[in-house]
């Protein structure tokens, strides 16, 4: 019973993405909409009955993992302070003061980024350089702009791409999961 069970999901969310997603949320134990738990034809989640000793799946979502995401702007907040710089007001500084401190922020980000992405331009043509596009190319990796379209054109932009992913692991509980940074406190 299991087995077969195993395969069908297996061909099921290797050909559907939205069962994909819904199993991801059943293993990473966060919470099921109602709508998702219709669609693959599972009871509705409710809450555990009182003197239950069995959590309830609502109560386990606490337990889920800490998004990359806020992985990514913790990282880039303690390497680089990039949300100060940020969300600081910028009203009382001058334009020699904000480019200080911008300097130092965005190469402590490039640090960070290359890091954790080791980024590098897609295509090594330099921007007003002409570029061959190759037939049947990817939208993800070529966005034509204008109006005509033809083998080559003119980068305006070279393109990102990551080399690697090595984001920092998450090591804190649950109730810190969305911390971005700690308060720093002088004592």
């Amino acid at each position: 019973m299991r087995l077969f069970l195993a395969f069908r999901v297996f061909f099921i969310v290797l050909f559907r993405r939205t069962t994909a997603v819904q199993v991801q949320e059943l293993i990473d134990a966060r919470p099921i909409s109602p709508k998702s738990t219709e669609t693959l034809g599972l009871p509705s989640p409710v809450e555990a009955k009182p003197g239950s000793t069995k959590p309830s799946i609502a109560a386990s979502s606490k337990l889920s993992r800490r998004s990359d995401s806020l992985t990514l702007i913790s990282a880039l907040q303690r390497d680089a302070r990039f949300l100060d710089l940020v969300f600081e007001s910028l009203d009382e500084y001058n334009d020699v003061q904000i480019g200080a401190a911008a300097r130092d922020v965005l190469r402590d980000t490039r640090k960070s980024l290359d890091r954790m992405f080791g980024l590098k331009h897609l295509i090594d043509t330099p921007e007003g350089e002409s570029v061959d596009i190759p037939p049947g190319a990817s939208p993800v990796r070529w966005r034509l702009v204008g109006k005509e379209s033809g083998k080559n054109g003119t980068v305006s932009h070279p393109g990102w791409q990551a080399t690697r992913l090595d984001l920092p692991q998450w090591t804190g509980g649950a109730d810190d999961s969305l911390v971005i940074a700690a308060a720093e406190v002088e004592t």
